[in-house]
């Protein structure tokens, strides 16, 4: 098993803390990847909180027809009742970097929201939060 302070070290340099949006929703998301060689290190990852999914992909970057395209480890966390796991080691193990440290307290904020209110959740207060989020990633 991983040590918890190891895993909040790696997310502090390697996760990322986001959204997506479409017209009427919010879907908020805790991932990490890696390049398949380093899949080891992902799986670890997963099975430290036991939840979410991993997925393998190709870099995106590399889409002229010659290049050749790198295989990656790609673990996702989408479920609110999963990033609450999430958000309950980030609230115990703390971010270390104040940059990531702000991003993830919008992000919770965001999480929190959906898990306190379904259904109901306000798309305007989300937006105000996912913009924030975004001029923090910049």
């Amino acid at each position: 098993m991983l040590n918890p302070w190891y895993v909040t070290g790696f997310a502090d340099g390697e996760a990322v803390f986001t959204y997506s949006k479409t017209a009427t929703s919010f879907c908020l998301y805790f991932s990490i990847k890696q390049r398949e060689s380093s899949r080891q290190i992902v799986e670890e990852i997963q099975k430290f909180f036991n939840v979410g999914r991993i997925y393998k992909e190709k870099d995106p970057g590399s889409s002229s027809k010659n290049s050749t395209t790198q295989p990656y480890a790609y673990y996702r966390v989408t479920k609110i009742s999963e990033l609450e796991v999430i958000v309950g080691h980030f609230d115990k193990f703390p971010l270390r970097s104040q940059k990531k440290l702000e991003v993830y307290g919008v992000w919770r904020d965001m999480v929190m929201h959906k898990k306190n209110n379904y259904r109901r959740a306000s798309y305007d207060y989300l937006s105000a939060l996912a913009q924030r989020l975004s001029s923090l990633n910049l």
